[in-house]
């Protein structure tokens, strides 16, 4: 090959490291919980904020005043926004480790052995998500209220431990059928078993990140998923440089795995969880509705990342489908505040076993408070992050970038919008919103997609503004039927204390 068409290679291939180092972190973020508790709006959704502490009680003998003293009583006090951060400072852990092992894996490491390891890596994370059985989103609603925590988690483990070794099994005995390339998997038993292993291991990492987060530990899974997991990957993909493509995939695998056993051994320090076995199916039951359609939902709202890749692919071209890849992970990080406040205002709200006005002001004002700015960083440096990636990133996907995060506020609007159908049980509306999000965003891409890629690009804030409004609207009628139903049976008890 000439050494022009060589190094073109390499900067293509460090695109698409780099591009791969953003996508990488865990952003599964879906909620669910604990034993049959049946949650409800307290009716009077007048309450308002009230101030939680004085400026003494921030810290014994010390004074603060000012500024600090609200930002101190702020962190301390307010566990949406602590948790919230948690999980937002966690992704950007994960971001800084996952960019520096890719680039190590490029410059230690053929291309194709890199191109064929990340197949690996993203079915393992693949088969991983499909594993939780959206029990990630039930554990966030019910575990902050089981009276059942040890058995409810030690069932919620076994089950996804077992599913994700099921599906990585079944993958392992398709790979000569749907993935050629890297079915020598397939043919050694010793790498099946370790492909089989590591993706459970995956699948554990995400199920205790909901567990830390519904008990507001989410700080633990900066230490897990960020540190463990990024010195994992580094220490082995550096010790294991030269080798070949299963080489990258168990490095990279290991730190996730790595994560995940290390939070199974966290919690029992920590959350002084012990394993309970027996009764799972009274835990269990009473949730399963709750889960099954979660699940159904999330399955949906993964949809269009997958698909869209292919229309592009398909109508458009590969090098429009490098534009468009780099811009949706860049955009997936500013869609992650939203994620993040979704998931700590749904465990706020399941623990507190009511929403208040008070609770649904704060969740959008911290909502709000982290989308924005990010949006706007976006907006002033959007093409400068793309110039990283290579000049014809800067030149051909900047107008992708801004149209992609526009859809950042409808996604933080969708996303609190199904907490709070989550918390009031109306998983009907949840799931009606996922499909609005699939038909709209993916059939507005291959309408639009001959009109180039900045036009198609639109289908994402187009499609989750129709979602949100979905989503809105079934929230608003939710939290009227409960604000009125209080005023119902006031009135009925008046009468009959008037009737003679």
């Amino acid at each position: 090959m000439p050494q022009h068409d060589q190094d073109y290679a390499q900067r293509q291939l460090d695109g698409l490291v780099a591009l791969m180092a953003i996508a990488e972190p865990d952003v599964t973020v879906l909620p669910f919980s604990g034993t049959a508790v049946r949650m409800r709006y307290s009716g009077a959704l007048e309450q308002l904020d009230q101030p939680e502490v004085d400026d003494r009680d921030i810290q014994p003998g010390v004074k603060l005043t000012g500024h600090i003293a609200a930002i101190a009583r702020l962190m301390r006090n307010n566990q949406l926004l602590r948790s919230s951060l948690n999980i937002i400072m966690n992704a950007g852990i994960q971001s800084i480790f996952g960019f520096v092992f890719w680039i190590l894996a490029a410059h230690l490491f053929s291309p194709a052995n890199v191109g064929r390891a990340s197949s690996l890596i993203s079915a393992s994370m693949l088969l991983a998500f499909f594993g939780l059985l959206g029990l990630n989103i039930t554990f966030l609603r019910f575990l902050p209220v089981s009276e059942q925590r040890n058995r409810l988690i030690t069932a919620g483990l076994i089950l996804v431990g077992s599913f994700s070794g099921v599906l990585a099994l079944a993958y392992v005995f398709a790979m000569p059928f749907i993935a050629r390339p890297i079915s020598f998997v397939a043919h050694n038993p010793l790498l099946a078993v370790g492909f089989i292993v590591l993706t459970i291991g995956g699948g554990l990492s995400s199920i205790t990140d909901s567990i830390f987060i519904s008990m507001g530990k989410a700080s633990f899974n900066i230490i897990t998923d960020g540190v463990v997991c990024g010195i994992v990957k580094i220490a082995l993909v550096v010790g294991l440089a030269g080798g070949g493509t299963y080489d990258v995939f168990f490095a990279s695998s290991s730190g996730f795995a790595a994560a995940g056993f290390s939070s199974v051994l966290l919690m029992m320090v920590v959350l002084r969880w012990r394993p309970k076995f027996g009764g799972f199916a009274l835990v269990l039951k009473p949730v399963l509705r709750f889960t099954g359609v979660n699940y159904v939902a999330g399955a949906l709202s993964l949809l269009p990342t997958l698909i869209i890749p292919l229309i592009v692919l398909n109508r458009l071209g590969s090098d429009d489908t490098a534009y468009y890849y780099v811009s949706y992970q860049l955009a997936n990080l500013i869609y992650t505040a939203a994620f993040s406040v979704e998931q700590a205002f749904l465990v706020e709200g399941a623990s507190a076993g009511v929403i208040t006005r008070a609770a649904l002001m704060r969740s959008l004002r911290i909502l709000l408070a982290l989308c924005i700015p990010a949006f706007l960083v976006v907006l002033l440096f959007g093409h400068e992050m793309l110039l990283a990636f290579g000049p014809k990133y800067g030149e051909h996907a900047t107008w992708v970038l801004m149209a992609l995060t526009t859809a950042v506020l409808p996604i933080a609007l969708n996303n609190w919008s199904l907490t709070i159908l989550r918390l009031s049980n109306k998983l009907q509306a949840v799931v009606w919103s996922n499909v609005v999000y699939v038909v709209v965003i993916t059939g507005l891409a291959w309408i639009l997609a001959g009109h180039g890629l900045t036009v198609m690009a639109l289908a994402w804030p187009i499609g989750t503004s129709c979602s949100a409004m979905v989503a809105g609207s079934a929230a608003y009628m939710a939290i009227r039927r409960q604000r009125s139903a209080p005023d119902k049976r006031n009135r009925t008890g008046q009468q009959a204390a008037a009737a003679p």
